[in-house]
């Protein structure tokens, strides 16, 4: 199998394929060698050709062979192992096995005989599209995909049809710039199949499906961006007449199909977002609406009849949908198509607000289940995170149904949201009724009395004006609750977070009342239920966060002695999550506390501490990746205690210490990687993760010297994670690992040839990341590289430096322009190192987005680097002007706060004033108070 020119699969490779297949899939005994084998043959042609002739075969091609399994699923293993090998060789193939897997893919989707197998053809299809292009499939003779598609397969019925929805569905999912706005030509001829009573009812859900996940992936895209991408564009078009099929639906009932409408109400929840982009709504449509969406959907919240077994996932799918809605109208402010869609909720509190409640207590089966795992000496359950490439739901199977998470646990957390949105949405209403409700638990059992006290964490903040004069009483019980040696493990958990839920008020208020919070809290750290210990450290936490955002950390001073104590007394007991929090927890401390003496008592714990955290995570590690036990799994806890050591060498350096531990995640790190472990992404990212924490606190000096000696390994592997691997968390990572290496070790930290490598890798792949918060780490990589190699590879290092410039946009807001904006704050610090790059880094798109920032230290510094660049090429200077003086108004009176940026502002605009009359003409437009404001700021009178 290693020729590519003229092969024709014999029996001999056939028997040695279906050996692998089955070994890799139908049989897992020896799925380690057989899967290093199967490695082996990822890039040849031959073996890419003879998995296409198997995955294509409808029949086994060796007679009176007997197989491990069916038929079927040797195929479907050959097309999985076909797609991932395209996926990760890509043109490394050769044109003739890709040409003979489009063959083969195409002629199994437009001849199915079995849904898994047009699942994998039409993945199978849609990335080789990906590696060519929609015109590829035509004019390589191999066929006409959007005619087959949209015409042959599309209304030919049974898996036919299924296979068309399939590939439609992956293509808006994998190829969303490739199709575009053609996203609404899509979806509108999809919902035709939805509508048609004479479709079979199974391909009318599928079809319904493959819309519903299309607009759920959608969720997941920026939206916080003016200009849309041509796919947004798409989706937003076809908007209206989703939602409208979503309507439909419901008055039809679903023809009491009870999970299809569960899949309906789901999707109603994601068309809210899209209420704004529907064609102007007629009255009568506006009446379906509130109709469907609201009345309706309260009707099956209150209703008591039980409609079928899968009640639970109907009245959760309800319940969201109204959190939606009431989240969507407060985000609005009250404005907009929403509040037509709101505001008739609030005429159906008196039965909505009981049923709500209905739902919170929990049931008896619950609290017994959560009480047989609540010692504090059983772990976590732990499963492995294979992180294989998932798609969405199955368009031929029902969803939502089979979910753990869907009982009685979800119906209450819904319960929950639901009434919180409510009493945010109208709290003077809803107060009266929860009240009412929260009396009658109060004084019964403690299964009723949880549900008391978590109704009135839940609504402290909407009904906060309400519940105010109450709250010193409150306090006082819920205080005693905390404390009681009698309340049972639910009540005092959930009274502690209620406490956490009125934090504010309680750093506001005068007296002891956030002290004795804090005390209480402490004093149930360690409790021998996990529940409890979990509340009371989370509560804590979340102390120290309001401290820091109400400036009033200095209240509760007074008890940072007793929880050193605590802390260190529940290091050696806590593992897993409690122990994160509690990870969390000291370094809050440590952050805020003045005093050494308690933060080197912490330091030193943690440090005792990790000796035995490290050998549990050797031993384990061990078990699991060399020893390859089974029922095993990997004790994680090491990356908290680091967290702390690490936070704690912030403060306290010692080079001895965080370089031994640094050597030593290397060490893992490189196990990890030469064992090609792929099957626990956290696994990797933690790693990862820690070594950049160590590398953040060593001195340059001893990290340069450390660097020296291990000849930059960690640099390069680092970069063969970005190259190789196919979690974007883990290339993430990789990312910051390799800009901390290099911020703090400069340019000699990549190992000789890395760093022009490294150059060209982030230049051709940054596009490919379409989450800003991913872009930004790029960016700043990329930023950093050119001011350190712009002299050595000028030309790699424009190359990226032009992409990072192309990644940047002036039409966010939101989250999304602080990201932006910290991406021009990069880009100009490069500028201020290499102002020659000015002429082509888009200074006007840079200008804008620093316009809408606030005015601080970083934006103080980034104006006079970008200041100092455009004043070395008077053309670049002059172009921008309109925008330049746009960022110059944003200053408003601020400059003169921040050393340098009055003056450098100042000669920008006084070489403008030189430059013929365009300023003066600039300014003789403006409002008469700001060119005032200007004129005297500026000095320009």
């Amino acid at each position: 199998m290693d020729s590519e020119e003229a092969y024709h699969p014999t029996q001999g490779d056939i028997l040695s394929v279906l050996r692998l297949l089955h070994d890799n899939g139908v049989s897992v005994q020896n799925s380690k060698r057989a899967y290093e084998e199967l490695q082996q043959y990822q890039a040849n042609p031959a073996f890419c050709v003879l998995l296409s002739y198997v995955f294509g075969a409808e029949n086994c091609p060796i007679q009176n062979l007997e197989l491990g399994g069916s038929w079927i699923q040797y195929r479907r293993l050959a097309g999985i192992t076909l797609k991932n090998n395209l996926e990760k060789s890509e043109y490394a193939l050769g044109l003739a096995a890709v040409k003979e897997a489009a063959r083969c893919a195409l002629f199994v989707l437009g001849n199915p005989i079995d849904v898994r197998i047009a699942r994998v053809a039409a993945q199978i299809v849609v990335k080789i599209t990906a590696l060519t292009s929609f015109d590829w499939w035509r004019e390589s003779g191999i066929g006409d995909l959007p005619h087959l598609l949209l015409n042959e397969l599309f209304r030919a019925g049974d898996v036919k049809t299924l296979s068309s929805l399939y590939t439609l569905q992956y293509l808006m999912e994998d190829l969303p710039k490739v199709v575009g706005v053609a996203s609404k030509e899509i979806i509108e001829r999809v919902v035709t199949l939805v509508l048609d009573q004479s479709i079979q009812p199974n391909l009318r859900k599928a079809a319904f499906r493959m819309c519903s996940n299309v607009y759920e992936r959608a969720e997941s895209l920026d939206w916080n961006v003016e200009g849309l991408s041509p796919l947004q564009n798409g989706l937003t078009g076809a908007s209206g007449i989703f939602a409208g099929v979503c309507t439909t639906l419901l008055e039809q009932g679903c023809d009491g199909d009870i999970a299809l409408m569960i899949e309906v109400l789901r999707s109603c929840s994601v068309m809210l977002e899209y209420l704004e982009y529907f064609n102007p709504i007629s009255e009568s449509e506006m009446t379906r609406l509130v109709k469907w969406w609201v009345y309706h959907t309260i009707n099956i919240v209150s209703s008591k009849e039980t409609v079928s077994e899968y009640d639970f996932q109907l009245k959760i799918a309800a319940m969201d949908l109204l959190t939606t809605a009431l989240g969507i109208y407060d985000r609005m402010g009250g404005e907009g198509v929403i509040s037509l869609l709101v505001e008739p909720i609030s005429q159906c509190l008196s039965t909505l607000i009981p049923a709500l409640v209905n739902f919170v207590p929990m049931s008896r089966e619950e609290v017994d289940s959560i009480l047989s795992n609540d010692d504090y000496r059983l772990r976590d359950a732990m499963a492995v995170d294979y992180h294989l490439e998932k798609r969405n739901e199955d368009i031929s199977e029902d969803k939502y149904l089979d979910d753990d998470e869907e009982g009685a646990p979800a119906l209450r957390s819904s319960a929950l949201r639901c009434i919180d949105a409510l009493s945010m949405f109208s709290s003077k209403q809803v107060y009266p009724y929860l009240i009412d409700q929260v009396k009658n638990l109060w004084d019964s059992d403690g299964r009723l009395k949880e549900a008391a006290i978590v109704l009135i964490g839940t609504i402290a903040s909407g009904c906060y004006n309400e519940i105010e004069n109450t709250l010193p009483v409150l306090v006082h019980q819920l205080v005693n609750s905390v404390i009681s040696p009698s309340e049972d493990v639910f009540v005092v958990s959930i009274a502690i977070w209620t406490l956490s839920r009125i934090l504010e008020w309680a750093y506001a208020c005068d007296g002891t009342f956030i002290t004795d919070i804090m005390t209480a809290f402490i004093t149930r750290m360690q409790s021998t239920s996990k529940r409890i210990q979990r509340s009371a450290v989370s509560a804590l936490n979340t102390a120290f966060v309001t401290a820091h955002n109400m400036g009033t950390t200095r209240k509760i001073i007074a008890v940072f002695p007793s929880l050193v104590e605590a802390i260190i007394a529940c290091l050696p007991v806590y593992c897993d999550a409690n122990l994160s929090l509690l990870s969390d927890l000291a370094l809050h401390l440590i952050a805020v506390s003045e005093n050494t003496v308690l933060n080197s008592h912490i330091g030193e714990a943690f440090k005792s501490n990790r000796i035995e955290r490290a050998k549990l995570f050797e031993n384990s590690y061990v078990s699991v990746y060399i020893k390859e036990l089974p029922n095993t799994h990997l004790d994680k806890d090491l990356f908290s205690i680091d967290r702390v050591i690490s936070g704690f060498l912030t403060f306290f350096p010692d080079p001895v210490t965080s370089v031994n531990i640094l050597e030593s995640w290397q060490a893992a790190l490189e196990d990890v990687v030469n064992r090609d472990v792929k099957d626990d992404t956290d696994l990797l990212y933690n790693i990862i993760y820690s070594c950049g924490n160590f590398i953040n606190v060593t001195s340059t000096t001893v990290l340069r010297e450390w660097a020296h000696r291990t000849q930059g390994s960690l640099a390069s592997v680092g970069f063969q994670l970005l190259v190789k691997s196919p979690q974007q968390t883990v290339k993430l990572a990789a990312v910051i690992l390799l800009h901390r290496l290099l911020k703090n070790i400069g340019s000699s930290a990549y190992p000789m040839g890395m760093a022009v490598k490294l150059l060209s890798t982030l230049a051709s792949s940054i596009d490919s990341f379409d989450d800003p918060h991913v872009k930004l780490e790029l960016v700043r990589l990329i930023t950093l590289m050119v001011e350190c190699y712009s002299s050595e590879f000028p030309n790699e290092s424009y190359a990226a430096f032009f992409a990072a410039v192309n990644a940047i946009r002036s039409d966010a807001y939101n989250d999304s322009l602080m990201v932006f904006v910290q991406m021009a704050y990069d880009i100009c610090r490069t500028l201020g190192m290499v102002p020659t790059l000015i002429s082509r880094s888009r200074p006007e798109v840079i200008t804008r987005i620093m316009a809408q920032s606030e005015n601080t230290y970083d934006k103080s510094v980034a104006t006079i680097h970008l200041i100092n660049a455009l004043l070395t090429i008077d053309e670049v200077a002059l172009a921008i002007l309109p925008d330049a003086m746009r960022l110059i108004y944003s200053w408003q009176q601020s400059a003169c706060n921040f050393p340098g940026t009055q003056e450098k502002i100042r000669s920008l605009l006084f070489f403008y004033d030189k430059h013929g009359s365009q300023l003066r003409d600039h300014l003789g437009a403006l409002h008469p108070n700001t060119r005032e404001m200007i004129f005297t700021t500026y000095d320009m009178i």
